[in-house]
């Protein structure tokens, strides 16, 4: 794929050449950093949205890299599904998962040309994608049409956001930097990112066919290292212990003050990212499957 429709190619250096590739970010017990801090959040999120009456089906995780948020959904008895087009990014997945205990199919495959049948999974989702993408109508099209009707999309998109909570902190970047150096700085070739926000893909998700469309900000907090790039680089084990503590203190504070069962949730454009999820209307209720037919 060309550098602005996904860049298959630099994914895969990024994840051959770049130590925090190789990180599977779940824990079973109290999360050690900032980052398993917030993959936890993400499943917290997901777990609510999708409810107490779906806690388990068949679920896909488009473009998984190493699987982190899968890997919450095996633990929790999903039957999952991993797919990148990067071949190490699968071998990478595989191989935490068997070191967890943790059991899932893996596939290398086009997120332009999912590898499935119709209707064939509960829940579809996908985190870092979306935003890589300047024609986001086939990437949504084909989670569309492999989802069950009736099952659930969620889309994490991390667009450019130079404005966001994090602008605040940066100098706290920058100082972490200079004591750290940039030896230790994440080496990256550059891919698209998108700086769209939600209106263009909620626009797209009608046409194809996504009712009950919602969208928020998310991800609530800062990122606190001298490197937020790919994904994002740990400082020493006692720093991001201090951090997780910090920051779950934070989503308290948040929890009270705005009255919200979910403070990691925010305003679009705020947090580090925004959510989408959807539902795929079940047949009999008007539903668009031919629209997305290949």
């Amino acid at each position: 794929m060309s550098k602005k429709s996904g860049d298959g190619k630099n994914f895969d250096i990024n994840w051959q050449n770049t130590k925090e590739a190789k990180y599977l970010h779940w824990c079973r017990g109290e999360p050690q950093n900032q980052i398993q801090f917030a993959f936890r959040q993400h499943w917290h999120t997901f777990s609510k949205l999708l409810g107490a009456d779906k806690a388990t089906g068949s679920v896909l995780e488009v473009g998984c890299g190493r699987g982190s948020l899968s890997a919450y959904f095996a633990d929790a008895g999903w039957d999952c599904t991993l797919l990148d087009l990067s071949s190490e990014a699968i071998k990478l997945a595989e191989s935490a998962f068997t070191k967890t205990g943790l059991k899932a199919s893996f596939d290398v495959g086009d997120c332009l040309n999912l590898p499935y049948p119709d209707d064939r999974f509960d829940v579809v989702f996908s985190i870092g994608l979306l935003e890589h993408f300047e024609d986001i109508r086939q990437v949504l099209a084909e989670q569309y049409r492999v989802l069950r009707p009736g099952g659930t999309f969620f889309g994490y998109v991390v667009p450019e956001l130079p404005n966001n909570l994090q602008r605040k902190y940066l100098w706290i970047n920058d100082v972490l930097r200079s004591i750290i150096g940039t030896k230790e700085a994440v080496d990256k070739v550059d891919v698209f990112r998108s700086d769209l926000l939600s209106p263009p893909y909620i626009d797209e998700m009608k046409n194809i066919g996504y009712t009950s469309i919602e969208c928020s900000g998310i991800y609530s907090l800062p990122m606190i290292s001298h490197s937020v790039g790919f994904p994002f680089s740990l400082l020493p084990p006692d720093a991001e212990k201090i951090l997780v503590d910090h920051f779950t203190s934070e989503l308290d504070a948040i929890r009270a003050a705005k009255d919200t069962d979910d403070p990691w949730l925010c305003e679009e454009g705020v947090g580090q990212a925004f959510l989408l999820w959807a539902k795929k209307m079940p047949f009999g209720q008007g539903h668009l499957h031919d629209k997305v037919s290949r």
